[in-house]
């Protein structure tokens, strides 16, 4: 059953924005009688719609379901060159994470700026909004923020981690390190093409972060983020 994400208004009713509508009315031709399902702030129903034109229907069930994970994950992603950004948004939603915060990194060779910040983000959250509602996700990732390393200081959490191809840490220290996490708040710096400088480690290392090792073998930037969160969402879940 399709999924949307909806809003309330002043009046407490059921917003549904005029994408949406489109696509309930033109893409899966939906007619009268058929249902779909509608997430509030993660509260799902089931709605049935009763009139094309004007656009109406009704919800005629309530449901309760847990599709999120047990912790809160944020994703601080260096942002790598080309439309990389736009896969790891899409996976890091359909791997439960809560949050992205872009970060303007020395190695980062495409940047966000103040004059395309707006359009940018609108266009991820476009993805996110996608992705969440083919993934059925409860809630939708956020992601607002395009920072500068300097900045990850600004986002607390219980276990804050920095992906370092040159760290001691094992992958066994990994494993073990795993089922810790769960129901904790937990940062992941992932570096761009080039890594991350020495000057950001020592950034990462004073703001607490811990360094770890995703394997043997250097990934890809994109590969990196898929990876790490596949083993957050595992425990997790």
């Amino acid at each position: 059953m399709q999924r949307y994400f909806a809003t309330l208004d002043n009046e407490k009713n059921i917003v549904i924005n005029d994408d949406d509508i489109f696509h309930i009315l033109k893409v899966m031709r939906m007619k009268i009688g058929e249902k779909f399902e509608i997430n509030v702030d993660g509260d799902l129903k089931i709605a049935k719609l009763t009139s094309l034109s004007p656009f109406k229907f009704e919800v005629v069930e309530e449901k309760d379901e847990k599709h999120e994970l047990n912790g809160y994950v944020r994703l601080l992603y260096c942002l790598p060159k080309g439309d990389k950004i736009d896969l790891v948004i899409q996976k890091a939603v359909e791997l439960g994470c809560n949050e992205i915060v872009l970060i303007n990194s020395e190695r980062s060779i495409a940047k966000i700026t103040s004059e395309n910040k707006a359009k940018k983000l609108l266009r991820f959250n476009k993805i996110i909004k996608e992705a969440s509602e083919q993934s059925k996700r409860s809630k939708l990732c956020v992601l607002k923020d395009v920072i500068e390393f300097k900045e990850i200081a600004n986002y607390s959490a219980d276990y804050s981690l920095i992906a370092y191809e040159n760290t001691n840490f094992t992958s066994q220290d990994l494993i073990e390190l795993l089922p810790k996490l769960k129901n904790k708040t937990i940062n992941v710096i992932v570096g761009a093409e080039g890594g991350i400088s020495k000057s950001e480690l020592e950034i990462a290392k004073k703001t607490k972060y811990q360094e770890i090792s995703l394997g043997k073998r250097i990934l890809r930037s994109e590969t990196a983020c898929i990876f790490i969160l596949s083993l957050i969402s595992l425990y997790l879940d």
